[in-house]
Order: C-alpha cells, then sequence, then structure tokens
C-alpha cells in the first residue's frame, strides 16, 4: 500500500496541449518529418556510397584487358589470358603454364595494368 502511494506521488501530471488529443503540437506531420529525414540521413550515409562504389567494381570489371596482373576474391594473384563475356582465364604460374577459369566477378582488384607495364 505505501508503494503505490510512493509510485502515484511520483509520477507527473499529464499536462494537456488544448487540442484534446493528447498529442504534441504538430500532431502526426512531425512525425512523418522526422521519418523522412532518418530516410534522408540513411541514404546519404548506407546506400549512396554502397551504389557509388559498385559502380566503380562494375567499371573496373569491364576495363580489364589481356595481360593484366589481377588479385581474385579467394586470394589468387594472376595474369589475364583471355577474357570472355563472363569469364576470365588467368594464368597462375609461369613455369607450369597453369591457368584456371574464373568468373568476371570474381576479380577483386587489378593490381597492375598491362599498360604500366609496358612503359616501364
Amino acid at each position: 500500500m505505501i508503494w503505490s502511494n510512493w509510485i502515484l506521488a511520483q509520477t507527473p501530471a499529464p499536462t494537456g496541449t488544448g487540442q484534446g488529443t493528447g498529442q504534441g503540437p504538430g500532431g502526426p506531420w512531425v512525425m512523418i518529418v522526422w521519418l523522412a529525414l532518418i530516410f534522408v540521413v540513411f541514404w546519404f550515409l548506407l546506400l549512396r556510397p554502397k551504389q557509388r562504389e559498385q559502380k566503380q567494381r562494375e567499371k573496373m570489371l569491364g576495363c580489364i584487358k589481356k595481360y593484366d596482373k589481377v588479385l581474385t576474391l579467394g586470394g589468387i594473384i594472376g595474369t589475364v589470358m583471355e577474357i570472355r563475356e563472363d569469364e576470365v582465364i588467368l594464368k597462375v604460374d609461369d613455369s607450369t603454364n597453369t591457368r584456371m577459369k574464373f568468373v568476371r566477378g570474381a576479380i577483386q582488384r587489378v593490381l597492375s595494368s598491362s599498360e604500366s607495364d609496358k612503359g616501364s
């Protein structure tokens, strides 16, 4: 009994806004504006950089040329010997002339371009 009286004494009295709805000033529009603001911040911080990174990756995969040295997602370093529509054939060992076929999307990055090798 004493505990419940103490809780009631600690609870602040409800304050009205004069509108009789029990909502704060602005009503549901304030909530919509906040949700829109959160979505915009989410877009600029997470989604937009991801899209930019995806475009750069597609550009890099489209610019792969014969004799480029590349790194695959599996950590294999090789030299591009042949490029097909969705496949790339890499030479991974010079002494045994070992070649492996990879899906083009398995290329993580280009380590050195064939043009930079020819210029050196």
